[in-house]
């Protein structure tokens, strides 16, 4: 007999005081009664909704089973979702204290810790060389009046010893001119390494049409002269207009066809939007960016999704993962769950199916909106520094030889393009030589002049002039008299340029009114929206709140199972990843490739903030060259 002194009412959970009169047990045992709730519901086919009529909860219903009892056939649940196993919270500490006999979930969790340690001090390293490399070249022998610019994107295979250590050098060659060669490198990082893709800035004095030839070049210098270049993208900056080069061959002495110098072609339409080339470069770009635990090695070279943010984003999925699994494990069977999909003896229930969906629901925030956020972020760009700019606005010492060479230059530069129908000059090596120059650019500007129709390389080749003659009348301006045979020379030298100058500024006005730059449009992202850097701090504040919300919920279900129960939950988790990370994922790579391949869509050409930076600072150059502004 028990007779109850007081009775806590708390929602869903009674717990009693009782004293037993029985002699068989001792007084002052306390009893604790669970209650649940349970309601047995069918889909009512005519008025469309959750129905209860003729069904009742039966005797045999259990927290976690609930048996039905109705007058009619049809199809009924208890309940749309699979709730979890139980655990109580409010244990937690009691749960914690158990850890000395149950040591398998937190040891898991602790090598699982160590690894990411050691992992994350190896991005972070590798993250800090990849930012010296990311850094896009403005080649230095790019003429500083040269104001149309093309982008050179050139990718490295990933063959062993693919990298090289020879200079190389590169000239465009389009159906209205030719550029100047081009040496590639940069003096603040290395180019051409194994895997890389290197991207320069090439600036030329008129559009060069369409770039159909590449010619590429290198001196076989080095200690690994070999190169294996894969492929290379030129882009006209101010069209837009992207040409492919499929090159996927050695430039080497000893290796391939044994050719250092070598002309490609511009690969067709044809070519471009094939089903080969296209699942080539949907696979690699997949395997290297869409596949989380994969593009922790390597990682395309220009995304703002860092090493260390992969290998994070990696664990937080991990600890959700392992949450998410150690919830559901091992869930009883819901023998009145309808079958869904029968194949054999494999039967698919409605139970299945709703643990899956509440898995990936679950999952969202890890696997989407965090990595999205990283994905999304715009990369911050370096300040030039005051000093540059400093030594850069320095004037340097002007002499007659240097004023020779680069009127020179400039005249070779514009005889390049087969519509100026401009000789090239000779060598110009005494102050003789500067008449004959400047009478030739005086009989271009005529021709120029002479123009009824304007274009783009009209409009660049008079601005091209435009700053060479105005370079050669500050330098004549700074040139000692003296460098003349006669004061008289350099006077008249002066006025000639002077008078060249104000012509050139009139045809560079004509042209520019009847052939108008595009109006600048705000640049449509085919990336996705791009965040501002600040959204970093919200990124790992989510991928640390989940983590350790995931880790919490993973240890208190580990004490909850017991040891024996969390070994074999280990080994049902190493199975789960092993599949999802070996099977599922290069699956849904391979076949996002497949997709984008017979829908022939290439991959689009990279967008990149930096090449804004890249362009102003050309355009910088060219002021400080020709001494004014407004250029």
């Amino acid at each position: 007999m028990i007779t109850p002194d007081l009775i806590n009412n708390t929602p869903g959970m009674w717990y009693i005081d009782a004293k037993l009169f029985d002699s068989d047990w001792e007084p002052g045992l306390t009893l604790k009664f669970t209650s649940f709730t349970g309601k047995c519901l069918y889909w009512h086919t005519v008025k469309k909704k959750w129905s209860t009529e003729g069904c009742q909860v039966g005797e045999k219903s259990t927290p976690v089973q609930t048996q039905c009892l109705c007058n009619h056939l049809t199809l009924f649940g208890s309940s749309f979702f699979v709730m979890p196993n139980n655990v109580d919270i409010s244990r937690t500490a009691e749960l914690f204290a158990t850890v000395k006999d149950n040591y398998v979930v937190l040891a898991l969790l602790c090598a699982f810790f160590g690894l990411y340690l050691i992992t994350l001090l190896w991005a972070c390293y590798a993250d800090r060389r990849a930012r010296s490399k990311r850094k896009m070249t403005l080649l230095e022998d790019n003429h500083p009046g040269a104001q149309y610019n093309y982008l050179i994107g050139i990718q490295t295979g990933h063959r062993k010893n693919a990298g090289t250590s020879a200079n190389v050098t590169v000239k465009l060659i389009g159906s209205e001119g030719e550029s100047s060669v081009h040496l590639l490198a940069d003096p603040d990082k290395t180019v051409f390494e194994r895997g890389s893709f290197d991207m320069f800035l090439v600036a030329t004095p008129f559009p060069l049409g369409d770039v159909g030839n590449l010619r590429l070049q290198h001196d076989n210098s080095g200690g690994h002269p070999s190169w294996y270049v894969d492929k290379v993208t030129i882009q006209d900056v101010q069209t837009k207009n992207v040409w492919h080069f499929f090159c996927d061959c050695w430039m080497s002495a000893d290796r391939g066809d044994g050719i250092t110098k070598k002309t490609f072609n511009a690969a067709k339409s044809n070519e471009i939007a094939s089903f080969r080339n296209i699942f080539q470069s949907r696979t690699s770009t997949g395997f290297r960016d869409e596949h989380i635990w994969v593009s922790i090695v390597s990682p395309p070279s220009r995304s703002p999704f860092t090493r260390a943010q992969r290998v994070s984003c990696c664990m937080s999925l991990l600890l959700c993962t392992m949450a998410i699994n150690i919830a559901f494990w091992n869930l009883p069977v819901d023998e009145s769950s309808p079958v869904i999909f029968s194949m054999g003896s494999m039967n698919i229930t409605w139970q299945e199916i709703m643990v899956g969906v509440q898995s990936g629901l679950l999952m969202f925030p890890i696997n989407i909106l965090i990595i999205t956020i990283f994905r999304s972020i715009r990369p911050r760009m370096p300040a030039k520094s005051k000093k540059d700019n400093a030594e850069n606005m320095r004037p340097h010492f002007v002499t007659m030889h240097a004023i020779l060479k680069e009127t020179e230059e400039v005249i070779f530069l514009v005889s390049q393009s087969r519509r100026n129908k401009m000789s090239n000059v000779s060598q110009l090596e005494t102050t003789a030589d500067l008449w004959p120059a400047l009478d030739k650019v005086h009989e271009f500007l005529q021709l120029m002049q002479g123009e009824s129709e304007s274009d783009p390389h009209w409009v660049h080749c008079s601005k091209f002039l435009l700053v060479g003659l105005s370079r050669l009348l500050t330098c004549l301006g700074r040139l000692d008299p003296n460098s003349f045979p006669n004061p008289y020379d350099h006077q008249q030298a002066l006025n000639i340029t002077n008078t060249l100058v104000r012509k050139a500024e009139m045809v560079f006005s004509s042209h520019l009114a009847y052939c108008p730059p595009p109006v600048k449009t705000e640049k449509k992202r085919t990336r996705g929206c791009w965040l501002p850097w600040w959204f970093v701090f919200i990124g790992w504040f989510l991928l640390l709140s989940i983590s350790g919300i995931s880790t919490f919920f993973t240890l208190l279900y580990g004490f909850e199972y017991g040891k024996e129960k969390s070994i074999k939950w280990v080994m049902s988790l190493g199975l789960s990843l092993f599949q999802s990370i070996f099977i599922l994922q290069p699956l849904k790579v391979l076949g996002i490739a497949v997709i984008f391949a017979l829908m022939l869509k290439p991959v689009a050409v990279e967008e990149t903030e930096e090449i804004e930076l890249v362009l102003i600072e050309q355009q910088e150059k060219c002021r400080r060259w020709a001494g004014r502004d407004g250029l």
